[in-house]
């Protein structure tokens, strides 16, 4: 089979990149990188036969650089689009404009959506690289929890499907059966809980309403 169409052959190589590298973003995809090579190979025989010229395929190398340099610094939203600018300019100066011209709009066009969803797949990969990893019992560390057996200072809570052992994290507090508490830390195989703030602040409203109730009971007898 051959490709001979400039501009189609420029699209089979952007596709062609855009799939291997989100494959290597992403990996465990088949798709991506099934189509990726697929579409390179295509690519690169429609190159051969088209030919090519020196400053397009530098272009589509700066390109390259770009997009992969997004992925290992912050600002990947700004080398994201110098990767997309240099990509339009790849396709556009990639063969002899006076023999095998390439069509500037479709090129423009295609960049965009190829890069602009490289750009998308960079930025996901950014956002779960910068998020704490958290496994095991450290990520019911901030939960909620309600309380199964009284905590004075220890007990149980049922927290995230399972009954866990728990302390309160303040001596002399207690949790009755039913009430919620914020999980603050682990210790070991215990969850470190405290009270919520509402509990607490109830708790004291009913101590001083039922204080001078106290007193006037004690009076009358």
């Amino acid at each position: 089979m051959e490709v001979t169409d400039p501009t189609v052959v420029f699209l089979l190589i952007a596709l062609g990149l855009a799939g291997i590298g989100i494959e290597i973003l992403t990996p465990g995809g088949i798709i991506p990188a099934l189509v990726g090579v697929v579409a390179m190979v295509f690519g690169v025989i429609g190159l051969l036969d088209v030919g090519s010229v020196t400053a397009g395929i530098a272009f589509l190398f700066l390109s390259v650089g770009f997009f992969i340099s997004a992925t290992a610094f912050r600002d990947y939203r700004v080398l994201s689009v110098l990767g997309v600018v240099s990509l339009i300019a790849a396709g556009v100066f990639m063969f002899n404009r006076s023999n095998e011209p390439t069509s500037i709009p479709v090129v423009v066009v295609g960049a965009m959506v190829v890069g602009g969803f490289v750009m998308f797949v960079i930025e996901r990969a950014n956002l779960a690289k910068s998020e704490p990893i958290r496994s095991g019992p450290e990520q019911l560390v901030g939960m909620a929890a309600e309380v199964r057996e009284s905590l004075s200072p220890t007990g149980q809570v049922f927290v995230d499907g399972g009954l866990w052992k728990a302390r309160l994290d303040e001596d002399g507090e207690s949790a009755r059966v039913g009430e919620d508490v914020r999980i603050v830390a682990i210790d070991g195989l215990t969850l470190v809980v405290r009270k919520n703030e509402e509990d607490v602040t109830e708790g004291i409203e009913r101590s001083r309403t039922a204080g001078p109730a106290g007193e006037s009971e004690g009076v009358e007898s």
